[in-house]
């Protein structure tokens, strides 16, 4: 498939702000180690996927942030205003920063910690701005008790930087903050096999202007292949062969999504983003970044037929 004829990726205005993320936003998850051929593929890549539409860059989902980070602002070292950043934050990534420095950690640090730490992600990213800081509450102890200390943040950046806040949902225990931050931002895993998230956001406890950035609209890798791949390919010296129970717990749910690929209208993995994207309070998806030639079919889903109300009931009476 080819992007002829193919509309571009859309944006998607967060209420309340003046800030729009694209429909797709792209995970750059780079290897730990420095390679020029694979950098250079990624930052192709990234320009491609700028050229289809994609405004929105995702690290906050990378193993390697800092490495991430760079390769962004190589892809774009002219400003462009309409591309924007998602950074990751905890307490404990915080508190990591301080020791690597030497510095002492208590929880009076936090603030400080995270302007200092936001400061350096924005010079390793420019001129490419940090939109969205996502917050993770998860952990034990004192990191759950401790909100998004956005008071660390100077609020004199001009318009087109402006700064969101996306608080990052529990798996275990999806709900609400008591006290939502503005802009009302949240982040967590929403795809055709984990749609918990739906009833959430279709409740009547939402937010009416809460919106979520959904993860994982792949589920690991099943919906676009990727897991299937790595499971039958090759394992490492030594190790055992897979188990054919496990195969089966991993894949018959997504065999049952057989119908939504009938007769060659779409791919499962663009199924997996009209899914996401038919909810109107989803404002972007993150993806990973597609291997080269991936990448057309990825971001062609808006040029497949679009799911019908049949195949959202049939989805239904899966559950």
């Amino acid at each position: 498939m080819t992007s002829a004829g193919v509309p571009p990726i859309e944006q998607r205005l967060v209420p309340g702000t003046s800030r729009s993320l694209s429909e797709v936003t792209i995970l750059v998850n780079p290897p730990p180690v420095a390679s020029p051929v694979i950098d250079a593929r990624v930052v192709a890549l990234l320009r491609k996927a700028r050229g289809r539409g994609v405004t929105t860059f995702d690290v906050a989902g990378a193993r390697f942030p800092d490495r991430a980070e760079r390769l962004i602002a190589a892809a774009f070292p002219e400003r462009d205003t309409a591309i924007a950043t998602v950074v990751g934050r905890s307490v404990e990534s915080l508190a990591q920063m301080r020791t690597a420095e030497g510095e002492p950690w208590t929880s009076a640090n936090l603030e400080e910690a995270l302007s200092r730490s936001l400061e350096v992600s924005r010079q390793r990213l420019a001129p490419v701005p940090i939109g969205v800081v996502e917050w993770d509450p998860s952990g034990t102890g004192e990191a759950d008790a401790i909100p998004i200390p956005t008071s660390g943040v100077p609020d004199d950046s001009p318009k087109e930087d402006e700064l969101l806040w996306s608080v990052r949902l529990s798996p275990r225990v999806p709900g609400f903050p008591e006290e939502p931050v503005r802009p009302t931002v949240y982040s967590g895993e929403l795809s055709l096999l984990q749609q918990e998230l739906v009833g959430l956001f279709e409740g009547k406890v939402r937010p009416p202007e809460a919106r979520l950035l959904a993860r994982d609209p792949f589920s690991s890798g099943r919906l676009d292949g990727s897991r299937f791949l790595a499971e039958i390919g090759p394992g490492a010296p030594g190790a055992p062969p897979v188990e054919v129970r496990r195969l089966h717990e991993e894949f018959d749910p997504v065999v049952r999504l057989a119908f939504l690929t009938s007769e060659r209208r779409r791919t499962l993995a663009q199924a997996a983003l009209q899914f996401a994207l038919h909810w109107p309070w989803v404002v972007s998806v993150v993806v990973p970044l597609p291997e080269a030639e991936r990448l057309e079919e990825v971001l062609g889903f808006g040029g497949r037929p679009p799911l019908a109300l049949e195949d959202f009931l049939r989805l239904a009476s899966l559950k």
